[in-house]
């Protein structure tokens, strides 16, 4: 028969359970507290072919950064000497590094960012507009010497021409028509071996239309009505020019035949034409008669184009004097121009140019045949700036 434990026996195990129990806690609260090791943070690597580039600095945090362990990453290593070449990301990325960058960073020169932009990496300039978008387009100054080489049987003098440019729709603002009212004063110097006027003077309106035929066909078609003369006779003449114009390829290469009215003592009609061939921006060759002209951009900057270019050209015209007898007559000069010069081009047609040239093929011819002579060849200056 199997005794039953007492009422005191079952209790006197339960407290020893629960002083067991007590110590245990009493251990705990005494023992040293053990924290848990810190998460250091990691600094992001360099991507590949970076290197020279100082590391990100890692976050704020309440602990000093001792690095990563090396139980990871192995003993630390040197940071690569060579210096850091900029990619085009890195130019034009946002958050990029300035050119002057930290030391052993490699600065890029003028040339490298211009290869990178002609290589299509980077956007080029926007190019300028030729033509200003509103009613007024240009207003023109322009001075011409050309001497007589101190001789005072040569022929020399100087040319002052202005003229003001405006365009209206025509019917719509893509067939404009453009209004060019101008004034030329030629002041002569010399010659002693015939009797010409010390001035002669050309006042024009110039009305030229420019409506589009078809896709890619312009017609350019203008009617200058002039008056020439020497303040002491006058003449009313008309002037003008027909051409078409073929846009063979977009803004690269254009076509061009029709014909000019010089209206003139020596020449009526002059044939005109050729090609506009434009390979890249920074070159224009208008292959045309009777006026070529070749120019290259050497340097552009905010809202402006430098260019240096080469021309040729006849100049010269026909006006009704008063000869030194008092009798009335006609005068025609003529004379071949092959010129250099310089010029800024801003944006809308503004700008200056400066040039000089020389001057051949020189004559002088009345319509009474009484004082012809053939002046000498000589150099020519010109300056234009235009608004």
């Amino acid at each position: 028969m199997i005794a039953r434990p007492g009422l005191r026996s079952i209790l006197a195990v339960v407290l020893a359970a629960l002083a067991s129990d007590a110590r245990t806690m009493a251990l705990a609260q005494t023992a040293p507290q053990t924290l848990p090791a810190p998460e250091i943070p990691v600094a992001p690597l360099p991507p590949p072919g970076r290197a020279g580039l100082a590391p990100q600095a890692p976050p704020r945090s309440g602990l000093p950064y001792l690095g990563p362990p090396q139980s990871i990453d192995g003993p630390p290593q040197a940071l690569d000497s060579s210096p850091f070449v900029a990619t085009p990301e890195d130019l034009f990325s946002p958050g990029a590094p300035p050119l002057a960058g930290p030391e052993g960073y490699l600065p890029l020169g003028e040339g490298d960012v211009e290869a990178w932009i002609d290589d299509g990496l980077a956007p080029a300039p926007p190019k300028l507009p030729a033509n200003k978008s509103g009613f007024f387009q240009q207003l023109s100054l322009s001075a011409a010497w050309f001497g007589n080489s101190n001789d005072p049987n040569d022929l020399g003098g100087t040319e002052i021409e202005t003229y003001l440019r405006v365009a209206v729709p025509a019917p719509i603002r893509e067939w404009p028509l453009v209004i060019t009212p101008g004034y030329n004063m030629t002041f002569i110097d010399g010659p002693t071996v015939t009797d010409l006027p010390p001035r002669l003077y050309l006042a024009y309106v110039d009305l030229m239309w420019l409506p589009t035929i078809v896709h890619r066909w312009t017609a350019l078609v203008s009617v200058a009505p002039s008056v020439f003369g020497d303040f002491e006779a006058g003449e009313f003449r008309l002037t003008g020019k027909g051409l078409i114009i073929y846009e063979w390829v977009p803004e690269r290469l254009q076509l061009v035949a029709g014909v000019l009215y010089l209206n003139r003592e020596n020449i009526r009609l002059l044939p005109a034409g050729g090609l506009i061939w434009t390979p890249a921006d920074w070159a224009r060759f208008e292959i045309l008669f009777p006026k070529p002209k070749f120019g290259l951009r050497y340097h552009t900057g905010t809202g402006y184009e430098d260019w240096v270019f080469a021309t040729a050209e006849f100049g010269g015209n026909t006006w009704p004097i008063v000869r030194a007898s008092g009798v009335e007559d006609n005068v025609t000069y003529l004379d071949y121009r092959l010129i250099l010069g310089i010029e800024r081009k801003l944006a809308g047609g503004a700008g200056y140019r400066l040039e000089g040239g020389y001057v051949f093929g020189r004559s002088i011819e009345f319509t009474s045949g009484n004082g012809d002579f053939d002046p000498q060849n000589t150099f020519l200056l010109r300056g234009a700036i235009l608004f």
